[in-house]
Order: C-alpha cells, then structure tokens, then sequence
C-alpha cells in the first residue's frame, strides 16, 4: 500500500531529516540513502524497517549533519613533502640559485603532501539517536497505512455485496431458465413427433440430461462460499492480500463457468458485471499487505 512519512529534528549540534515512501509489491524490497558512515548500522536499520513494513518497495532516506556527523580530517604525508623539498633543494644547488621555498610554495606546488579523510562519528551512539527518530517515522508509516486501509476494506466490502446479490440474482434465474428450458424441449419433441406417443421414460431421460447440462448450483455454492470466506479476511490479523487475490481469481473461474454453461443472455450479463467488479477488487488487494 502507497505509504509517505516525514519527520525532521533538530537542536544546537545537529540535525537530521528522515523520509519514507512506499509502493506495494510481492516481496519487502528496502531501499536506503544514507551517509557513508552510517554503513555499520545499515543492516540494524533494514530490519527495524523489515519489522514493520511487511510488504512492498520501501524508499528510505536519512540525512544527517552536525558536530557528530561526517566531516573531513587533514593529515600531512611527511615522507612526500621532504622528499619534494629535497628534490628542489638539490635543484637550487646544482643550478646555482638560491633556494627560496616555503611553506604556502610547498602546498600549493604539491596538493598531495596534504590528504583528506573522512571521519564519521561513532556509529552506536549514533544508533541510539536514529533508532528513535527511525521508530517515530515507521508509526507514522503505518498509521497512514491504516487509515487507508480503512478506505480500501469500506470499498471492497460494497463490491463484494453487490457481487453477492448479482450470484443470487444469477441463482433465481437459473431456476427459471431450467423450467423454461424444459418446457421448450417438451414442446419441441411434442411438434416433431406429433401424433406419435412420446415414450415418457425416454423424455424423463432428456429432460434430466438437459437439468444437468444446465445446472450451475455448485458454482453458485462454490461463489457464495467464497464471497463468505473473503469477508472473514476483514477480520484476520497478518498478512492476508496474497490469499484474497488467489480467492478472488477462484471466484473468477467460478462466475466464468456459470456463464459458459447457462447459455442464457441474462445470466451472460450479470457474469460480466460480476467480472468487471473482480477486476476492480483485484486491483485494490494489490495494496493489501
């Protein structure tokens, strides 16, 4: 589910801006931005994230600046620097000049005699502040998470009602489409063999091949079972989109098999609103964890 946090500290020796943002997807993907120096606690951070983002591409960022942050350290490279000046000591002399080379020459002739490092602060008193600021930034994560979790179970339950009451409907009209089917091939049987006894046992048969080629009770059930376990998902904790998805695509096939052996333009049409609106329900568990 499509989640953004933020949060900022700051006092007198530093200060420190943590951003969170996330897409849903199968597996928890986290990404991180963070100063070179963190990289000793990087792990520690990926599971407090792990912890609470249980599902989805996770995008985090810290920045991080102050007096304990990462700052440059200059250290002189003695050896390079007296061998220079020696080099151009010894130049002066065989070429008869005086030798006038001082400090400010020395470094502006040769960058090298001065290194620069970085220096970070130290990581476990650091982890102590982060984690913290870390915490307060994955609760607001997750409460945004559950307030439109909140708007997605609201939609997913009005869709699922009206899937409902589209498989009763298909259920009526089964009961109806069978009598009318019948009906017609009585009549039907009756005209082409006119005055000719009809054998009953033999129409008993017919009409009982046609109940069965026609009956679509069990995908009824099988529908209305499944729309009764996907309510029960409303109340489960854990993680629970990966099993409304394979539901949902079971509750496809079903309605799709109605359609096929009805044969009837009603039912054909309340098949595909049914279908229209799994694909929308599909689409909205993708965001569920």
């Amino acid at each position: 589910m499509t989640t953004y946090a933020r949060v900022e500290y700051a006092e007198d020796a530093w200060s420190s801006v943590l951003e969170l943002k996330s897409v849903n997807g199968r597996f928890c993907d986290i990404h991180l931005r963070l100063p070179r120096w963190m990289n000793p606690i990087e792990d520690r951070i990926k599971k407090l994230v792990h912890e609470r983002m249980i599902r989805g591409r996770v995008d985090l960022s810290i920045q991080h600046e102050g007096s304990d942050a990462q700052r440059p350290v200059f250290k002189p490279d003695l050896d390079l620097g007296r061998s220079y000046l020696n080099t151009v000591r010894s130049l002066a002399e065989g070429l008869g000049l005086e030798c006038t080379m001082d400090l400010p020459t020395l470094l502006c002739s040769l960058k090298d005699v001065i290194t620069v490092q970085e220096q970070g602060p130290d990581t476990e008193k650091a982890w102590e502040r982060i984690k913290v600021q870390l915490e307060e930034l994955l609760d607001k994560a997750v409460g945004m998470s559950v307030t439109e979790g909140a708007t997605l179970e609201k939609d997913l339950k009005s869709r699922l009602s009206q899937v409902e009451q589209w498989v009763e409907d298909i259920s009526k009209r089964t009961e109806e489409r069978l009598n009318a089917a019948q009906q017609e091939l009585k009549e039907r049987i009756q005209s082409i063999l006119k005055d000719v006894p009809v054998d009953e046992g033999r129409l008993i048969q017919e009409l009982a091949i046609l109940a069965d080629k026609l009956d679509i009770t069990e995908e009824i059930v099988r529908s209305l079972s499944h729309i009764e376990q996907f309510r029960r998902f409303f109340v489960k904790e854990g993680a629970i989109g990966r099993k409304m998805d394979f539901l949902l695509q079971e509750l496809f096939r079903e309605v799709n098999t109605m359609a096929s052996k009805s044969s009837d333009s009603i039912i054909s049409c309340s098949v595909v609103e049914i279908k229209g609106e799994l694909e929308k329900m599909r689409e909205q568990v993708q965001n569920v964890v």
